[in-house]
């Protein structure tokens, strides 16, 4: 039995070893490739020495790479895509993956306020694009340094540090955060091309029940 378990792990590395990255990159699309996926929403997680990459999707990346789905993420960093973003390089090739891809991923987290991917899923919605919202634990909204709106209202130091007009400013920061989240599935729950999920299991199995669809030339969602 041990001897078969390491020859199932040797193989199960190998293959892992092998296994090419599907990320689809901006210059990749100006040269005609076209990703099936686009995965977006949080990206840049504010902290006291600035901000950093946002490692949430990088398990699904992984998951994508081995289901081989093309995507495009437009989180651009040195780590991932050798440089950070070019607005004139990637700004019009981020529009067109959401726009054309055929299954669109925003992760929502609760440590950004996500309030513009919030507009792109609006628009998904509008254009009748099949989307999937992935609350990774961000049902809530909890700014590093802030936390919770209960957190932040208790917290009375940092009231008294950085004074009434800032601590008003940044509540109704921490309200519009949360009010996001609960409205817009509230909005957009009778859309049937608009999926809500809070875990990267019901993200994957659902991606999963969508395998065929998306490898297929299908003109419209069924």
């Amino acid at each position: 039995m041990r001897k078969i378990r390491v020859i199932f792990d040797y193989f199960q590395e190998k293959r892992m070893a092998t296994l090419q990255s599907r990320l689809v990159t901006s210059e990749m699309m100006q040269a005609g490739q076209r990703p099936t996926l686009f995965t977006g929403g949080a990206c840049n997680i504010q902290t006291a020495e600035g901000p950093i990459r946002n490692p949430g999707r990088d398990p699904l990346a992984a998951w994508l790479d081995e289901m081989g789905l093309f995507y495009f993420d437009p989180q651009i960093h040195p780590t991932t895509h050798g440089r950070d973003y070019v607005w004139e390089i990637d700004g019009p090739r981020e529009k067109q993956a959401r726009e054309e891809a055929r299954l669109r991923v925003y992760e929502i987290t609760p440590t950004t306020i996500a309030a513009i991917s919030m507009m792109e899923i609006m628009d998904d919605a509008c254009h009748g694009r099949v989307t999937i919202v992935w609350f990774n634990e961000g049902r809530t909204f909890a700014p590093l340094g802030l936390g919770t709106r209960d957190e932040f209202q208790n917290n009375a130091t940092l009231r008294q540090q950085i004074g009434e007009t800032a601590y008003s400013h940044l509540l109704a920061y921490i309200n519009a955060g949360r009010q996001l989240r609960g409205e817009i599935a509230t909005l957009l729950a009778d859309y049937p091309h608009i999926t809500f999920v809070d875990s990267l299991d019901e993200l994957k199995a659902h991606i999963f029940s969508l395998r065929h669809w998306l490898k297929t030339d299908q003109p419209s969602y069924k």
